[in-house]
């Protein structure tokens, strides 16, 4: 049943309910002056015909509203000249006036709608004969109405459209968040990737200089190759546990992340010294997550670069921030196999990992040629713990 609804008033509401309507006031015109016998003389058929044509132009009201209402504008005044016999039914013309008039209305043409008003007003006065309110009542009515109407079309228009432009702007946003987790996710597995690579590529080095001289030794360095391997593994199972729940809180667990990093280090053969000074604790779990990423990043980099040099580790906490330092010396060995893997986006990735929390980041060599690199990460609240290291 609603469907039939729906349907029936689609079609009232268009040009095939148009249509409808003016065969059915045309044919209820003639039909009552032929029973009535009105249609005998010349006049009674000139009234006639411009009735007719009068309900004729409801058919084009939509597309043609101005020339419509002009139209019947003068076959109106036509039918007022020309007289009307008692007894014809001229009161049925103010339903199409009643039409034609809304249509004005609801054109988009203001000014031109109120010209052709005017002429409708004028011809219905003069088949009137005479002033009468209720021509005001339907010409200056229903054009009201239609005004109405067409400012809420136009509303209706640019709600559409904005929603249009929400939807593209909301596709838009999930296309940018998919590529922004796709690159966290390389940063992430670049991290985790290239340290452990890197101390399992020096230690298969060292492991195959030791056989030959050192075999214990050279045990050693392939037991370390294997603790890398697990590391990286442990911390890809970590980096899939977190995609599928909420990351939890990390407190001071980031310094324990900080020793692992830092004796796998040393492990490899990079002199490496850690320092904490200050109230370090109270970063905010992302800025915890940075640090440690910052400081493995660094010692992959010192691996890869300066072979044989020392790294100083300075962890300090000072008012809101926390000061993350690691200063590498200048190369002491041979170039390492190391130097040209990668793709350079290291620093450009521990850049927008702090650039996220809020932090500040430089990274320059040093006057002896080493490198240095120094974050500030802002802590949350103004808890601070002494560290008990």
């Amino acid at each position: 049943m609603p469907d039939v609804l729906g349907r029936l008033w689609r079609v009232a509401d268009s040009w095939r309910g148009d249509t409808i309507l003016a065969l059915a006031l045309a044919v209820f015109l003639l039909s009552f002056d032929a029973a009535a016998g009105l249609l005998s003389g010349g006049r009674d058929l000139l009234f006639a015909a411009g009735a007719a044509g009068i309900c004729g132009c409801l058919i084009v009201r939509r597309a043609h509203p101005r020339w419509a209402a002009a139209t019947a504008a003068v076959l109106i005044g036509v039918t007022g000249v020309a007289g009307s016999a008692a007894g014809e039914p001229f009161s049925v013309l103010f339903v199409p006036v009643f039409a034609l008039a809304y249509s004005l209305g609801a054109d988009n043409r203001v000014g031109r709608s109120v010209l052709v008003l005017l002429a409708l007003i004028a011809g219905l006065q003069l088949a009137v004969g005479q002033f009468n309110p209720f021509v005001a009542m339907v010409t200056a009515g229903p054009w009201a109405a239609g005004l109405i109407t067409r400012s809420r079309r136009q509303l209706t228009g640019q709600l559409t459209a904005r929603g249009r432009e929400l939807e593209a702007e909301r596709e838009m946003f999930a296309a940018e968040s998919v590529r922004y987790e796709r690159a966290r996710l390389a940063r992430e597995l670049h991290d985790i990737v290239a340290h452990c690579v890197s101390v399992m590529v020096i230690q298969a080095s060292a492991g195959q200089r030791l056989t030959a001289t050192d075999p214990s030794m050279a045990a050693e360095a392939f037991d370390s190759i294997g603790e890398a391997a697990r590391q990286a593994e442990a911390e890809i199972a970590r980096l899939v546990e977190l995609l599928d729940c909420d990351p939890p809180a990390c407190g001071t667990d980031w310094m324990r992340l900080v020793d692992e990093v830092v004796a796998r280090a040393s492990a490899a053969g990079l002199a490496v010294t850690c320092r904490f000074a200050g109230a370090f604790a109270g970063l905010a779990p992302g800025a915890a997550k940075t640090a440690y990423r910052l400081i493995q990043e660094s010692l992959t980099n010192a691996l890869k670069h300066a072979p044989g040099a020392s790294a100083d580790i300075t962890i300090h906490g000072t008012g809101g921030h926390v000061e993350v330092s690691v200063v590498n010396g200048p190369p002491a060995a041979a170039p390492s196999p190391l130097e040209r893997a990668g793709g350079g986006r290291g620093l450009a990735g521990m850049r927008e990992r702090i650039a996220a929390c809020g932090g500040e980041l430089s990274a320059g060599p040093t006057g002896d040629g080493g490198w240095a690199v120094l974050a500030r990460l802002p802590r949350q609240g103004d808890s601070a713990v002494e560290p008990s290291r």
